[in-house]
């Protein structure tokens, strides 16, 4: 049988990048538990019987059975009391004194004690538990000593549910957190022509498009500090993924408003630099009439001027159509892997859950063991 980390990878997926210490801690803290639920009978057919020094043997580490003093011909059973009542035991006046063939044994300051004091022969029975100093090295075993084979698979599952807590936990940092998009461009500023000369009246040409507010700029509307707080500190799945669909809903319905402003902003700036254009091209008929040297210098510059505005014109509404495609790009690229994280997640919520409903099961049959 494969090693415990291996099952629990198996039962996780590719989704945890394995991190030894947790998983030894996970298996730890499973076994444990999976002790404290045992029933006595299952623990009785699987501890350990071992001697024990009164006042030195550590109290952490076992999950006790009995314990017995040796009256000199036999092991006497003892009685477990509370640390607080140990001077009566010692109290040879007390109803509760503790006597050789009625031996009392309690826990103080992380150690066994067993009245009376003194004897040989002392005995635990227990089944070992584990603590921080003593984790079990999940990469190199597949079963536990002192524990009943039928039982550790639920070690496992507890590990593969803890494993994937973790996943979850992280993967409101592997979230993307907002979308990088590119500049909006920035119309171009349209030249005027201004003309005066001794013979002819001023001529002036304003050129100016006047359109209602400034190119649309994507805003993105996604939020996942949301996401973060029900991943993280309300551990509720079902809200996190609710949100994240939500925000590529946002973002769709964000990306079609920012289409049509888009659309309609093109529309208005073509129809006013037409417009600008068409004065120009005016004044230029009225000049090309006049037959005088400094009217025809005076075309000639309208003419640039046409022909320049006409190139600004032109490449700003390519750059506003690029800006829109590359929008349009990033907000699918950016939905992409919302969804990818998205399934993702939903895959290891779908198997926490699974896993959890599993170790329950699990447990209220061990619960409900009988010893054969």
């Amino acid at each position: 049988m494969a090693n415990f980390d291996a099952q629990v990878i198996e039962l996780v997926g590719s989704s945890w990048t394995e991190d030894q210490d947790a998983v030894n801690q996970f298996i730890t803290e499973g076994a444990n538990e999976v002790i404290n639920a045992m029933p006595r009978s299952m623990r009785e057919r699987v501890a350990e019987e071992t001697p024990i020094t009164s006042g030195t043997t550590p109290s952490e580490g076992h999950k006790v059975l009995s314990m017995t003093r040796n009256d000199g011909t036999i092991d006497q059973p003892c009685r477990l009391i509370p640390a607080w009542k140990r001077g009566r035991a010692a109290d040879s006046s007390d109803m509760e004194y503790a006597t050789a063939t009625d031996p009392v044994y309690y826990t103080n300051d992380g150690k066994f004690n067993i009245l009376p004091s003194g004897g040989s022969g002392n005995k635990l029975v227990s089944v070992p538990t584990y603590s921080q100093s003593s984790v079990i090295d999940a990469s190199t075993v597949s079963t536990i000593t002192n524990f009943p084979n039928e039982a550790e698979y639920l070690v496992v599952l507890y590990a593969a549910v803890k494993a994937l807590q973790q996943v979850m936990n992280g993967k409101s940092s592997s979230l993307p957190t907002d979308i990088t998009l590119p500049s909006s461009p920035v119309a171009p500023a349209i030249s005027t022509v201004s003309y005066t000369d001794a013979t002819a009246s001023g001529v002036v040409v304003p050129a100016k498009i006047d359109v209602s507010g400034n190119a649309p700029t994507f805003v993105s509307p996604a939020d996942f500090s949301k996401v973060t707080s029900y991943i993280e500190t309300d551990e509720d799945t079902e809200l996190a993924v609710a949100k994240i669909q939500q925000i590529n809903s946002q973002l769709d319905e964000a990306l079609n408003k920012f289409n049509k402003e888009n659309v309609r902003y093109q529309v208005e700036y073509q129809e006013e630099a037409m417009k600008v254009n068409q004065d120009l091209q005016a004044e230029l008929e009225v000049f090309k009439a006049k037959t005088d040297l400094n009217a025809r210098n005076a075309a000639k510059q309208i003419e640039d001027v046409i022909a320049d505005n006409g190139s600004k014109i032109q490449k700003y509404s390519s750059e506003l159509q690029r800006y829109q495609s590359e929008v349009a790009s990033e907000i699918q690229n950016y939905n992409a892997k919302i969804q990818k994280q998205a399934t993702d997640y939903q895959w290891i919520v779908s198997q926490h859950q699974n896993l959890s409903a599993d170790y329950q099961r699990g447990l209220q049959l061990l619960t409900g063991a009988r010893a054969s």
